[in-house]
């Protein structure tokens, strides 16, 4: 584990992390080829790895952290691009995001992970239990590219935000340079059943976090793998037999779909929609994941303290 890198607003981070609990602390942990990701971790027991999604950081899960890290470590970290973790130029394929979080989960050396991911991060767990080796995979209120009916999904209405993100320079030269807040709230208020939810404290955490210098042009580069992303996925074909996949979404966005979804690139697929939920289950809906997430993870054997 290497130090925290020298930033002004890190005192800012530790806070936050502190403020969950004195379990938790950040760290970096930095990958062979020198890229450094940070992360938040705590608790004890088998790995709980947290991924989130765009246009959020580690601290999207900070409702339900606490209450797993009971019974897991908790490691929640910030993806490549994002927030206090590296922004190198290349490198955002999901199965290269997956690689990435998958050395920060062998320098722990707890064994492997329950991975959990939301959003763009849960196109990463996916990935993760495809090509790395994984406990359970979780993915949580986002369609996977390259699984079942992916091409007509990706047209869909509600995902307009695909091509925007992917045209090269475009979605940069729109946003970057004093209109962070204005795109990222939009977006995640256009998203939530409950915006609320997420109040002005998270809106700034998660603005910040993508207004270091290159972290909005490594979000876009996320969105720019997708066809690196179906090829992979689709090579891939599914998640082998012996990890249960667990699927949830929002009853208002994909939960009615994403079991169905995702069993066209894994073989033990259970779960469905969350009550009265949009996009952003951890924050809008955070007791009723924390059950769904404990009691797959009970079923299936995931961590000695949910046992008996």
């Amino acid at each position: 584990m290497s130090s925290t890198p020298s930033t002004p607003e890190l005192p800012a981070v530790a806070g936050r992390a502190a403020a969950l609990g004195p379990q938790f602390r950040h760290a970096t942990f930095r990958k062979p080829d020198g890229v450094r990701l940070h992360y938040v971790a705590g608790g004890s027991g088998p790995v709980l790895l947290l991924v989130h999604g765009f246009p959020q950081n580690w601290w999207e899960w900070h409702a339900v952290m606490p209450q797993l890290a009971r019974h897991f470590t908790v490691v929640a970290p910030d993806l490549k691009g994002v927030g206090y973790s590296d922004r190198p130029l290349a490198g955002y394929s999901k199965r290269e995001l997956a690689q990435d979080l998958h050395a920060l989960v062998a320098s722990l050396g707890l064994g492997e992970a329950f991975v959990v991911g939301h959003d763009i991060g849960g196109m990463v767990a996916y990935a993760y239990g495809a090509f790395c080796g994984a406990r359970a995979v979780a993915v949580l209120d986002v369609p996977v590219p390259g699984l079942g009916d992916w091409d007509a999904i990706a047209a869909d209405p509600r995902l307009w935000h695909f091509a925007l993100h992917r045209k090269r320079d475009l979605a940069e030269a729109l946003v970057v340079g004093g209109r962070e807040y204005a795109y990222i709230s939009t977006f995640i208020n256009d998203r939530a059943l409950v915006p609320a939810a997420i109040g002005e404290d998270d809106m700034q955490e998660y603005v910040r976090a993508y207004s270091h210098p290159g972290a909005f042009r490594a979000a876009m580069e996320m969105y720019r793998a997708f066809d690196q992303d179906v090829a992979d996925n689709r090579a891939a074909r599914a998640i082998p037999a012996a990890v249960p996949v667990l699927g949830l979404g929002g009853d208002a966005r994909w939960g009615p779909i994403i079991v169905r979804h995702l069993q066209a690139g894994a073989e033990r697929v259970e779960g469905g929609s969350i009550a009265d939920c949009g996009h952003f289950l951890a924050e809008e809906q955070p007791e009723a994941l924390v059950r769904a997430l404990l009691d797959f993870a009970a079923r299936h054997g995931l961590a000695p303290s949910l046992l008996g």
